[in-house]
């Protein structure tokens, strides 16, 4: 009898168990969608957060460049007289904590007057990745450096000195940081490298190339594009003498490599295109298609190629006069791409195999997509009676109003950030 009674009581405890699990209440979480944009008016750094009703000022004189951080948290901006970047300062979304990072000697190598700060990338949401310029006025040239910059201790670390950095890439998981050096041409070899974050096995070289002329004093840094799965970098490097043959009949081609970080040896020719040097190849962030410019020999006539990613099956998509067209750039994650075409601030979508579309019936001026179908962009005094407007949409959706922006197209930096909460 007692072992029948304690089967019971376990079978009973068992049951309630079970009608109590079934009786709480399943949490349900909505995704939420917020966007953060920065720009500069007048020398003003202003911030507007999608929720908020009115933009707030956060920094005050001598702005340049936002750069917003991935949380939406911070704004990185560049700062000087005259458009020159002699300082690097972070400030909080709030303009409550405001402070230099960069500049003064800090690295102790940034010359007042005559260094300046180059490329920003954040890397997460309390580092970002700098390079620097030195020279005056048309002398300007990247040193080719990189260093770390800490948002919250302010320390400033030389990752890669002059020379052995360069205009920089970092991978979509965030573990490798690529780099390209621009070499001399014809006296030095360029280098493509990959680093880790911290510097601490230090930089693998992943391929050399001879330098390549740029017809000015100005030097060449290919655009290195990471691969999807962030094992590989992709870029495309033209002969050396291509700026000076690029209208004649044969053209030399521009290589199309692979380059793997794990077996630097194992680097891929995919294949080559004869692409203008005002219009190299770019990957899709998919990494299956580029596209490129191709230039019709002695003539100032360019069109818009779409192929695959080694180059091979090519299909012309626009054809126009210098001035008249550019390199197209290309949505994130996605296939399609946009242009401008006849008038400035007319934006068409295009996407291989298919007609073009046009973006938005508004004026569309410097368009960032920040996702494939959310993008920020500057409209005319059409719309903003007293200077120009930055406004935000959807694909197919009307436009949002942001805030007006004075008389001048501004430069501007914008993040969305996807947060969880429950229903």
């Amino acid at each position: 009898m007692a072992y029948k009674i304690i089967i019971f009581l376990i079978t009973l405890m068992t049951l309630t168990g079970c009608n109590l699990d079934q009786a709480r209440p399943i949490t349900k979480l909505k995704t939420t969608e917020s966007l953060v944009v920065a720009w500069v008016d007048s020398g003003n750094l202003i911030v507007w957060r999608q929720g908020e009703e009115n933009p707030r000022r956060v920094a005050s004189g001598g702005v340049i460049r936002p750069f917003v951080s991935p949380d939406g948290q911070r704004i990185a901006y560049t700062r000087g007289p005259n458009g020159r970047a002699e300082t690097l300062w972070i400030v909080d979304v709030a303009g409550t904590t405001e402070f230099l990072v960069v500049g003064e000697g800090n690295p102790r190598i940034f010359r007042n007057g005559a260094s300046q700060v180059g490329d920003v990338a954040w890397f997460d949401a309390t580092t970002l990745y700098i390079n620097t310029y030195t020279g005056r006025n048309a002398d300007l040239k990247f040193n080719d450096d990189l260093y770390r910059v800490n948002a919250r201790t302010r320390e400033v670390s030389l990752i890669l000195p002059a020379g052995q950095g360069g205009r920089f890439a970092i991978s979509p998981d965030h573990t490798q940081i690529a780099t390209v050096s621009a070499g001399t041409y014809g006296r030095q070899d360029a280098r493509i490298s990959v680093v880790d974050p911290l510097a601490i096995d230090g930089a693998t070289n992943l391929l050399f190339y001879i330098g390549v002329a740029t017809g000015s004093e100005g030097v060449f840094h290919p655009h290195i594009q990471w691969a999807e799965d962030s094992l590989s970098i992709l870029v495309a490097i033209p002969d050396a003498d291509l700026i000076y043959s690029e209208s004649e009949t044969n053209v030399p081609p521009t290589r199309l490599w692979q380059l793997p970080i794990d077996t630097p040896s194992d680097r891929n020719l995919m294949g080559s295109v004869r692409a203008s040097f005002f219009g190299l190849p770019l990957w899709s962030d998919t990494d299956t298609q580029i596209l490129y410019l191709r230039r019709t020999p002695q003539s100032n006539e360019f069109t818009i190629v779409v192929a695959d990613a080694n180059g091979d099956n090519p299909s012309d998509y626009l054809t126009g006069d210098s001035g008249t067209i550019e390199l197209p750039q290309w949505l994130p994650n996605s296939n399609r791409f946009i242009y401008t075409v006849e008038n400035l601030g007319n934006v068409m979508i295009g996407e291989r195999g298919k007609d073009p579309e046009l973006l938005s019936q508004e004026v569309v001026y410097t368009p960032k997509f920040i996702t494939d179908d959310v993008y920020v962009f500057v409209t005319s005094q059409a719309i903003a009676t007293n200077g120009f407007q930055l406004r935000f949409a959807r694909l197919n959706q009307q436009s949002v109003e942001i805030g007006n922006v004075g008389t001048n197209i501004p430069l501007f930096d914008a993040v969305i950030i996807t947060t969880e909460v429950e229903e």
